[in-house]
């Protein structure tokens, strides 16, 4: 297997998005028959303008999904403008005490019943644009070269 170390930095406008949605954005991945699975999730932090961090507190079907294939898409949906992004790319669990204890405290500001079971990032490799068009077959932004 091949491994890409670049990451496609997020860039402002997408940022501002997710903020604009509630720092909500649809999760997808697959189960070991390749059923699709999508989960709505709260984008906790952004490392290093590359990795979105997400939370797993109940460990479902997402979390058994990205040890069984760590490699999930990502959308942030512009309602109001049909339109917004969708990022790809590698699961990355997060052992960081620092982060994992930032992410604790907005799971409580959230009103969450429990704290991270399982803290994990997305690495982002590609970015693709969700605006109906022609345009939209090909990535904005890509590691893969």
């Amino acid at each position: 297997m091949i491994s890409y170390a670049i990451l496609v930095k997020i860039s402002d406008e997408i940022v501002s998005l997710i903020a604009r949605e509630g720092n909500v954005v649809v999760v997808a991945s697959i189960d070991s028959l390749g059923i699709p699975n999508i989960s709505p999730r709260y984008v906790m932090m952004i490392l290093d303008d590359e990795k979105l961090v997400f939370v797993d507190v109940y460990m479902n079907k997402t979390f058994s999904n990205i040890k069984r294939w760590p490699k999930v898409a990502a959308a942030v949906v512009d309602k109001v403008n049909r339109g917004g992004f969708q990022l790809k790319g590698d699961v990355e669990e997060i052992t960081d005490q620092n982060v994992i204890s930032q992410c604790a405290t907005k799971l409580k500001e959230l009103k969450f019943d429990k704290g991270p079971s399982f803290v994990w990032a997305l690495n982002v490799k590609e970015i693709y644009s969700i605006v109906p068009s022609e345009s939209s077959k090909v990535p904005l932004f890509t590691a893969y070269g």
